[in-house]
């Protein structure tokens, strides 16, 4: 993987690109650490804490504030860019999507919970609709030449010949399903996290590799054909004891594989490539009642990727002038207090 390249030569259309980036990044962190939008954050805290309980039953799901985040921070955004925003029609979009002066302006909100998923605040995940980077294929191993990224969305807008800009806001909380909830504000996980996620017109400049691996995967089943069948191993607390030469004959013994199939490994998974169909296969992990089997599964395609945290942080201007692509935010609350 890699970070951005401030060496190599660039085209005036990325300079720009580079320029826009940085100026709304400054913009949008502006608006989420202003008085007014944690102001408004809080009331939403006092609001998920007073109506607990029946938000837990009408949601009938753990996030109680996904929707009402990204109201607020669609708010905020159309009070910045009152009298200059314009209606964006494309379908293909974030959660919050207009057209400015001089961008398309795509925005994320993501809500994550530390008590379930605390590494989600520490690490940047993306919908294909979400980016339009172009990144090499990934997890690639042995004959397997990997699985491929998609991004829907277009690096500038046909229609306006603008960039199509995106930026995450993820905003941490907590919440134990008992009644007990709170947004973040501690040294140990981020309260906000802003991420701007390049432009895929910037792709070569980050060598095509910002992109580590996938958070899930669709797997094929039987209603694609027998071949797809997923294949029993054995129990998981066997299989996780075995080396990884014994957990291959462990798989042989227990299921028929054609000579054809090649080996494959990665540091979580073994598995094997079928260069006729082109299919990868490897292990998974399956519950079934109260105990966890290893299943060998035909894989479709991987899902919500992940970027590589490290390279979103450093980044350069068109002047070759640093400025941070992802700023956590820590006790960023306490700035309500200070100000009272």
């Amino acid at each position: 993987m890699s970070k951005q390249n401030k060496n190599m030569p660039r085209t005036n259309v990325q300079n720009k690109i580079l320029d826009l980036e940085q100026k709304y990044m400054n913009i949008i962190e502006e608006i989420v650490s202003s008085r007014e939008f944690l102001t408004d954050l809080k009331h939403i805290e006092k609001d998920t804490q007073e109506y607990y309980e029946i938000l837990q039953e009408a949601w009938g799901k753990k996030n109680k504030i996904k929707e009402v985040s990204e109201r607020l921070l669609r708010h905020h955004i159309y009070l910045r860019f009152s009298g200059h925003e314009k209606f964006y029609p494309s379908p293909i979009s974030c959660d919050i999507a207009l057209e400015l002066d001089d961008i398309i302006l795509n925005l994320d909100v993501k809500t994550i919970d530390k008590m379930g998923n605390a590494g989600e605040l520490k690490s940047t995940q993306f919908e294909h609709n979400q980016t339009s980077f172009i990144n090499k294929k990934v997890l690639a191993s042995g004959d397997f030449p990997g699985f491929s990224v998609k991004s829907n969305l277009r690096a500038v807008d046909p229609r306006t010949h603008k960039p199509i800009l995106t930026f995450l806001v993820k905003i941490g909380y907590s919440d134990d399903g008992k009644g007990i909830f709170n947004f973040i504000n501690s040294d140990e996980y981020p309260s906000i996290v802003v991420t701007c996620l390049p432009n895929g017109s910037l792709s070569n400049l980050f060598d095509d590799d910002l992109f580590s691996n996938f958070k899930d995967y669709t797997y094929y089943d039987t209603v694609a054909g027998f071949y797809y069948k997923p294949r029993y191993i054995t129990a998981k607390e066997e299989f996780s004891t075995l080396s990884k030469s014994a957990k291959f004959n462990r798989i042989e013994q227990q299921t028929d594989i054609p000579e054809s199939w090649k080996k494959i490994t990665w540091p979580n998974k073994v598995g094997y490539y079928d260069p006729e169909k082109k299919v990868v296969w490897w292990t998974v992990e399956k519950k079934q009642a109260n105990h966890w089997d290893i299943y060998l599964m035909a894989v479709k395609n991987g899902n919500t990727a992940r970027f590589n945290d490290e390279w979103l942080e450093e980044r350069y201007n068109s002047e070759n002038e640093y400025w941070c692509g992802e700023h956590k935010y820590y006790k960023i609350y306490d700035k309500l207090k200070e100000e009272s």
